[in-house]
């Protein structure tokens, strides 16, 4: 039998861990800034590079790279 994964095991939604970050063209800090991803916009993460993260901002409708040092995923924890 498979083992039943608890709602708590489950990876957080993602977070945006500072007011705000740029959302370049490329995975790259030294590239384009082609918007800004802002703490409170929706948006959805489609694939990770390295420390990079290709997303759209469903409040825009821009799509490009954010650092992953500022778009996680909330953490959840098991207390039992």
């Amino acid at each position: 039998m498979a083992p039943v994964e608890r709602p708590c095991e489950r990876p957080g939604p993602w977070i945006i861990g500072t007011k705000a970050v740029a959302i370049r063209s490329k995975a790259s800090a030294k590239s384009t800034r082609v918007g800004i991803l802002y703490r409170g916009h929706k948006f959805s993460v489609h694939k990770s590079s390295g420390g990079w993260r290709y997303i759209t901002d469903k409040t825009t409708g821009v799509k490009g790279w954010v650092s992953g040092a500022w778009v996680y995923r909330d953490v959840r924890m098991c207390l039992n």
